[in-house]
């Protein structure tokens, strides 16, 4: 049996489709990110919630360099790899004179690795802005907007399966412009996600 769906309804589906799908993926790095700077702020006794301003987008830093970490030195448990990588975060991303004491005490090969990687990953994700013809004031907008990373694979697939034109490509822009896992207002959001779709659909065509 055939079954007719309203446009209205129809729409709704997709947005919540969509939805489910950005707020599946943001939140499982938004759980890992949480258990990192747990497990750094009992390691170090150090308040790290500073790091939780940008929300889904740190961990998109997080992960990588958490990942790196592990892979490098299989030595260090999971609560070292934690306190270094958040360590590193926040020495190429934060200016914190009170981080001072705790950086002294790690110094060493493996916080040297951490925060070189960590560099590295900043100056991608500030290319990538740049490409996108973002203007970037504060190297803290490169976290805010790294929450394009998670999401990437689920952008490319509606842009070039349905282009920018379409409901598709709307409801994920809403989806996203209201998901409470991102911490930057919904019309910065808009404005990054149509650059990058306009990019791949320029890709795609050419």
């Amino acid at each position: 049996m055939k079954v007719v769906l309203t446009e209205t309804q129809y729409r709704k589906l997709l947005e919540e489709h969509y939805k489910d799908n950005v707020t599946n993926t943001l939140s499982k790095i938004g759980a890992f990110t949480l258990k990192v700077i747990k497990d750094a702020s009992t390691q170090l006794k150090f308040d790290f919630r500073f790091l939780l301003t940008y929300g889904a987008g740190i961990g998109a830093i997080l992960q990588s360099v958490f990942d790196y970490l592990q892979g490098t030195f299989t030595n260090l448990d999971s609560n070292q790899i934690a306190g270094l990588t958040v360590m590193a975060i926040a020495v190429v991303f934060y200016e914190n004179k009170d981080l001072k004491n705790i950086i002294d005490e790690m110094k060493g090969s493996e916080l040297s690795t951490a925060i070189s990687y960590t560099e590295k990953i900043k100056n991608k994700f500030s290319q990538l802005l740049k490409v996108l013809g973002l203007s970037i004031h504060r190297t803290s907008n490169i976290v805010s907007y790294s929450f394009l990373v998670p999401v990437l694979s689920i952008l490319i697939d509606v842009v070039t399966k349905h282009g920018i034109e379409s409901s598709q490509f709307e409801m994920l822009l809403e989806a996203l412009s209201t998901s409470s896992l991102i911490a930057i207002p919904g019309v910065a959001i808009r404005d990054v996600l149509l650059k990058a779709a306009n990019m791949i659909e320029n890709k795609k065509i050419s």
